[in-house]
């Protein structure tokens, strides 16, 4: 009897031992689970937070760009050239540049300009070597400088001493640049001391309104033009001196300039 009660009291033993052993193993669980829900919340948050940050750097980024490009567009639209105020016709100084280098009519020779390397086309170089008389001007078959690949200026040139020359030694008397509507850069660098995109207004404004039949206006289906010609009669030669500007549609056109002495 005494062994029995023994062995009952050892069972209640163990059977007491075990359930403490489960209540501390769960509350281990428990703790375990609890911490790992906490560092997972942490983790979640420091996340959001990074990703939050990132967002908010990138929209202020992206801000800022768009900004700054916003202004450049702007401030390019609004770059606009400055009117021109500065003298477009003086008789006593025709001249216009290629490349930088100034030449003047009357006194510029043909060669001098090939030396220099002004982009002329090469079938034209072909006839420096013809003759022409004294006081006489070459008035078609022009020189054709390449201003680029489908447009040319023409310059002309003229004899004005007493004895024969060839083309090449020759003045440049006369320069021409049409197609300026389509064309106002060239490859050649050919510019005059007015811009190419010379107004009307500015044009009256520097030289006065052209007299008489030296103004003229016509109407197409298309297009219109205005004709202004500045002119001062030569004193050698049968002629004028002249500055020509034609504007199609009330933009540039053309321009000319002829020297006769």
């Amino acid at each position: 009897m005494k062994s029995k009660k023994i062995t009952a009291l050892l069972l209640a033993s163990a059977m007491v031992f075990s359930l403490a052993s489960c209540n501390m193993s769960g509350k281990r669980d428990r703790d375990d689970d609890e911490e790992r829900i906490e560092k997972t919340e942490e983790t979640t948050e420091e996340t959001t937070e990074k990703t939050t940050e990132e967002t908010t750097t990138e929209k202020e980024t992206t801000e800022e760009t768009t900004t700054t490009t916003t202004e450049s567009e702007t401030e390019a639209t609004e770059a606009k050239r400055e009117a021109f105020e500065g003298k477009v016709v003086d008789f006593n100084d025709m001249h216009f540049s290629v490349n930088g280098k100034k030449y003047t009519l009357g006194k510029s020779t043909l060669k001098e300009m090939i030396d220099d390397g002004v982009p002329f086309e090469e079938s034209d170089l072909k006839k420096l070597d013809q003759k022409i008389k004294k006081n006489q001007r070459q008035l078609t078959g022009g020189f054709r400088i390449r201003l680029d690949k489908f447009w040319s200026a023409l310059v002309y040139v003229m004899n004005v001493d007493d004895g024969e020359k060839t083309l090449g030694e020759c003045v440049i008397y006369r320069i021409s640049v049409p197609s300026l509507t389509e064309n106002y850069k060239n490859e050649a660098n050919l510019a005059f001391d007015f811009p190419l995109n010379l107004t009307m207004d500015e044009l009256v404004k520097s030289a006065g309104e052209p007299e008489g039949s030296n103004k003229s206006h016509y109407d197409g289906e298309k297009y219109h033009t205005d004709t202004y010609s500045y002119k001062q009669k030569s004193k050698k030669f049968l002629g004028s001196k002249a500055f020509t500007f034609e504007f199609k549609n009330d933009v540039l056109n053309k321009i000319e300039l002829d020297y006769i002495p």
